[in-house]
């Protein structure tokens, strides 16, 4: 190792056998990060060497020095390790500021809107009128010593109307708060069940199961949707809501298990088809998954999200015609969804009609700016479009302004740093710009809440610091072929 060190920085650092020797040490070695630098640097020589036919997309006549299935493979010894330290940092750094990290406004609106109960809840926190009207009656109750059962029963319905009047304006930050507020005065106290009115005590413990699940307190909320099963054992909405923990923390079989109970309980629970969906697409099980989603909307023909996601799943199937039917029902229904035009842009995209995909993904900004998703497709669109002659980057630069904006509008959506990243490591015209990538990907990171939600950025973090580090040992200044 020595002797290839004493080469590569005394004689020649773009000494190819050495390198390659260099790296064939450091993995046996096993210092496959450095194993991983050194792959990069013999893919930046090859680069270089190679420009003015890579310039014009012309593949050269010999093969690079490392295939890329050397780098992917040493990626990922190197990765367990960094996720661990990562994972690590990030706990800690929020310990310490008492971080409590909330999906975006919008995310949350959607999860919300996913369950048939939305309506219902909306309706009576618009009767029960605003959050100053409420919090005037809150203060209006009676403040003993001592106070009397009565008196905290009344005061936790109240924390209940008022927190669910914060997630009805859309205050999701006030309103976790508020439930968590309203549950400290019933924690441990069944009896509160007889003295608050209706069914206020299961619906409290229910939307604090709900914000713990928000947060990312698996166990807390898995907790407390048992004990309102407990208390409403038909409610089959309890039981996919506890699955939707489960399929959080990983625990697929069980979330299948509960999905099946709640179907066996209610056939016709449109919530349960539609979130088993959800869970089956993740296994890659599309079949079952579009099953499951033809019954939501025999069921519910206007359930707009049901719709689609059928589409999806018949897009991911090679099916457009019948993607294209669910699309229209969908807008039929709910022709000014955000989503519905998001969805439309997709179907176009994988057409490659990439120009009329990014019209409706313009469109479902305009409807929806808090909608992540639409900002990214359109930078890809006009990525994977034709440009016009000496019109590249200012196409590279309006894709930019996208992907910062997705950013800006939702700062936990990966898709968008990783995108993001990408972009501006191809166009970085020095190393600086580079390590600027960096800091883009550890800002994604720190809002990252498991080791799964960081694996891809971290593996990107990873693989732009090994080329970073690669660079400045062959003393590039830039990654460009230019």
């Amino acid at each position: 190792l020595e002797d290839c060190n004493k080469i590569l920085d005394v004689y020649d650092k773009t000494h190819v056998k050495a390198r390659t020797r260099k790296l064939r040490i450091l993995e046996s070695n096993h210092d496959y990060y450095q194993a991983l630098v050194e792959v990069c640097a013999l893919q930046l020589l090859y680069m270089q060497q190679n420009r003015d036919q890579l310039r014009l997309g012309i593949q050269p006549a010999t093969p690079p020095p490392v295939p890329q299935s050397k780098l992917e493979e040493l990626l990922q010894k190197v990765l367990p390790e960094r996720l661990d330290e990562l994972a690590a940092v990030v706990n800690s750094k929020n310990q310490k500021q008492g971080a409590v990290i909330l999906p975006s406004d919008y995310t949350l609106t959607q999860l919300l809107k996913s369950y048939t109960g939305y309506n219902a809840w909306m309706a009576k926190a618009a009767r029960d009128g605003s959050v100053d009207k409420l919090q005037k009656e809150l203060e209006a109750l009676p403040k003993e010593a001592v106070p009397d059962p009565a008196t905290v029963a009344a005061r936790a319905s109240l924390l209940l109307k008022i927190g669910r009047r914060y997630a009805y304006d859309g205050k999701f930050s006030d309103s976790r708060n508020t439930f968590l507020q309203g549950y400290e005065l019933v924690k441990g106290k069944p009896d509160m069940k007889k003295l608050m009115k209706d069914d206020d005590y299961v619906r409290l413990l229910e939307w604090v199961g709900m914000v713990k699940h928000w947060i990312y307190d698996l166990d807390g909320a898995t907790a407390l949707y048992q004990e309102c099963s407990e208390l409403e054992p038909i409610n089959a909405e309890l039981l996919v809501k506890k699955a939707g923990v489960a399929m959080d923390a990983g625990k697929h079989d069980i979330a299948l298990k509960l999905f099946d109970k709640a179907l066996i309980m209610d056939p016709d629970a449109v919530d349960a088809l539609l979130h088993r969906a959800n869970l089956r697409m993740l296994q890659a099980n599309v079949v079952d998954a579009q099953v499951d989603l033809e019954k939501c909307v025999k069921l519910r023909p206007n359930h707009v999200l049901a719709h689609l996601r059928l589409a999806a799943v018949l897009t991911s199937r090679n099916d457009p015609l019948g993607a294209k039917s669910h699309l229209d029902k969908a807008a039929r229904v709910d022709p000014d969804s955000s989503e519905v035009h998001s969805y439309k842009g997709e179907l176009l995209f994988t057409q490659n009609e990439f120009m009329e995909a990014k019209e409706h993904f313009e469109k479902a900004i305009q409807l929806e700016p808090k909608n992540p998703t639409p900002y990214v497709n359109a930078a890809l669109a006009l990525l994977n479009s034709p440009p016009e002659p000496g019109k590249q980057l200012e196409v590279a630069q309006e894709a930019l302004r996208f992907l910062e904006k997705a950013v800006e509008v939702d700062p936990q959506f990966q898709a968008a740093y990783i995108q993001l990243g990408q972009l501006k490591l191809g166009m970085a015209q020095d190393l600086s710009s580079a390590r600027d990538v960096l800091a883009l990907y550890e800002k994604g990171l720190s809002y990252c809440r498991t080791k799964d939600e960081m694996r891809d950025l971290c593996s990107m973090k990873v693989l732009t610091q090994a080329q970073v580090d690669a660079a400045t040992s062959l003393k590039m200044e830039t990654f460009s072929l230019q």
